[in-house]
């Protein structure tokens, strides 16, 4: 008897669970009905963690044993990152721009459409961040990114001021000395640039966080110089095509780490401090893991005495940089009594400045390295918007040195022209993150219009604004595509260029006016402007375009790669300005090629006719476009399954220049 209760008893528990299951999908499936948005039944609530995992392993199995008709009608819509990898395609094969798709689970809401993206964006209090998903980034402490409702306002307002116009001078400065240190590893001894690198990933996150730790943190980190060897002074292996050295000179007392070499190793191996348990990190057998624990109490520790010495500074009557992050949250701290006025604007505490410290660094970090990324290897393949840039930073500099560079006079003329053109189309066909999240957890249904009707999104419904909207052609300009028979994308957009690196996108013809309205607007469903443009101004909110007024501005909704309304990125400028100065920099002087090694030698190009040189850049085009399009996303979107390789060659020693 006891034997067969034993038996019963897990069979109970899984028929318990089948059947709530069953009942929780019925209903959702009625709700759906009821809200009136286009809905495609699922298998899965896509975003469980477990899914996210192993999703990859589930639905090769899927096409490997069950029947075509079986999967057809929901195959595309649990793939995860589908907006990236399909882009527009499952949304034109469904019939709309909007689909909810329902399971036993929570409701999820994927969206590329502009209209219903500014809706959701613009009603902060309806559609709140889901802030669930971001625990993982508490690693340090509560933080700008991890909080939502009153938390969050007090921890934007403290973070806010740093992010000023005057910040943005520093970024200029540091952003244009440290590109040309950069600049510098790449070209080799004779500055010709005769040699191949294929560390470009590792260098342009070396860079943003340089940039950012000057600019932000008041630390200002020397560019280090290249090494002979593979290994650094901790005994860790690096790349043997990074051959940089990692240490600084000095350790600070007392730490087995520098600074600098703690905080890139973190961030280079996140993925293990913010999804594996710290302890686990600590006594694991794999090597990797068992550092990063150990950059992670080293960088804490960093922060944690420079916490301390910022306290000293004030209380000694010294005065502080007033772009130095920390610095300006701790004197929060020690501001008089009075002047606290309430909770709702308390100081933030000590684990929550280095909170603060670390995504800050981290979003920094990650989001320009990968611009820049990606738009060097754009540029290397498409030469004659790279010809166009050069052209037009030449028109503009007169061959003016760096050094004479100014922010005022140069800044806008870089932001309205074609190096702004270049940033605006990167960003457009490879944003930094593939779906910005939404939510209506904790709140009741709300009113949304989808395709010119009112629907109801239910509660509980995880929201995805896809970045896919940026090659909507429901909402961008467009024409024939370049090539039919060898298209840009390998599904999307196959009657079109709007998968194409096409920055002159962007160049306004004088006669243009912007035409464009919003059927939210319309409806009368939007918050309030006056309220909106306060709260803008007490959190130091940008409400000016994404892009340049000299270029083309897309209908609101349709351009997010810094998200939009009340709670979009914090550091857009920062990034634009880093990203603008960076790009003058390296195409006013030099060129970005493909290196073609894998396929011929440096003697054996120089041979070619070139029509064999076509041939051979055509090899390396291909396998750096098949790199791109298998980018998958950690925290930003990434390229992880190889580096292309390249060469920065001076102006008029282009060896693919056609």
């Amino acid at each position: 008897m006891p034997s067969a209760l034993l038996l019963l008893l897990p069979l109970g528990l899984i028929s318990a669970v089948a059947v709530n299951w069953y009942l929780c999908f019925r209903r959702n499936i009625e709700k759906a009905k009821e809200s009136g948005i286009p809905y495609v039944v699922v298998p899965v609530f896509v975003l469980h963690r477990f899914w996210l995992i192993t999703n990859p392993l589930w639905l090769k199995l899927a096409r490997k044993f069950l029947p075509e008709e079986w999967i057809e009608s929901w195959y595309d819509y649990v793939r995860p990152e589908f907006p990236w990898e399909l882009r527009n395609e499952p949304f034109k094969k469904f019939g709309s721009d909007t689909i909810l798709s329902v399971s036993g689970g929570d409701f999820c809401l994927w969206t590329a459409d502009a209209d219903v993206i500014s809706q959701i964006t613009t009603r902060r209090s309806d559609f709140p961040k889901p802030t669930q998903i971001y625990t993982s980034l508490d690693i340090y402490g509560k933080n700008v990114v991890t909080t939502e409702s009153a938390a969050w306002r007090r921890h934007r307002k403290l973070t806010s001021p740093p992010f000023t116009e005057r910040n943005n001078h520093l970024v200029w400065a540091e952003t244009l000395d440290q590109t040309q240190a950069m600049l510098n590893t790449w070209l080799g001894k004779n500055r010709q640039g005769n040699q191949t690198v294929d560390r470009i990933m590792d260098d342009t996150m070396r860079l943003s966080l340089y940039v950012i730790s000057r600019a932000g943190f008041g630390r200002k980190l020397e560019w280090p110089q290249v090494e002979d060897t593979s290994h650094n002074s901790t005994g860790i292996d690096v790349k043997p095509t990074q051959k940089i050295q990692n240490e600084e000179a000095e350790l600070g007392e007392g730490h087995s780490m520098s600074y600098t070499y703690a905080l890139h190793f973190l961030l280079d191996h996140i993925v293990f401090a913010i999804l594996i348990n710290r302890t686990i990190l600590k006594l694991s057998p794999v090597k990797v893991m068992r550092h990063t624990y150990q950059a992670y109490i080293e960088w804490g520790n960093y922060m944690r005495e420079m916490v301390v010495s910022k306290k000293a500074a004030i209380k000694a009557g010294e005065r502080l940089d007033d772009m130095d992050i920390v610095g300006q949250l701790v004197k929060g701290q020690l501001l008089p009594t009075d002047e606290k006025s309430s909770s709702k604007d308390a100081p933030l505490s000590d684990s929550e400045i280095l909170g603060n410290s670390f995504v800050l660094m981290l979003a920094g970090h990650e989001t320009v390295a990968n611009t820049l990324h990606y738009a060097f290897l754009l540029l290397a393949m498409n030469i004659s918007s790279q010809r166009n840039l050069q052209k037009d930073l030449q028109e503009h500099f007169q061959g003016r040195p760096i050094s004479e560079w100014d922010y005022d006079r140069d800044l806008p003329a870089l932001f309205g022209g074609m190096t702004g053109a270049v940033l605006n189309e990167q960003l457009r066909l490879i944003a930094p993150v593939v779906n910005i999240p939404k939510c209506t957890y904790g709140v009741p249904d709300q009113p949304l219009i989808v395709n010119g009707k009112k629907c109801t999104l239910p509660t509980n419904t995880f929201i995805n604004l896809c970045s896919c909207v940026h090659t909507n052609p429901s909402w961008w300009p467009h024409g024939p595509p370049k090539d039919p028979k060898n298209p840009a994308h390998p599904v999307s957009n196959l009657d079109n260029d709007l998968e194409e690196f096409k920055p002159e996108r962007w160049l306004l013809d004088p006669d243009h006016k912007d035409k464009t309205t919003t059927t939210a607007k319309e409806l009368n469903i939007l918050d309030d402007k006056t309220k909106a443009a306060d709260d803008a101004e007490e959190f130091s909110i940008s409400t000016t375009s994404v892009t340049s007024p000299s270029l083309y501005r897309p209908p609101k909704g349709a351009f997010i790669p810094f998200s939009d309304g009340f709670r979009s990125c914090l550091g857009r400028r920062f990034a634009q300005v880093e990203a603008l100065s960076a790009l003058a920099v390296i195409f006013s002087q030099y060129s970005v090629e493909l290196a073609v090694d894998k396929w011929a030698t440096d003697q054996e190009v120089d041979e070619m006719d070139e029509q064999g040189r076509r041939a051979v850049w055509a090899k390396a085009a291909s396998e750096a476009q098949r790199l791109i399009h298998g980018s998958t996303t950690i925290i930003t979107l990434q390229m992880r399954q190889g580096s292309v390789p390249l060469r920065f060659v001076r102006k008029g020693s282009e060896r693919f220049n056609f």
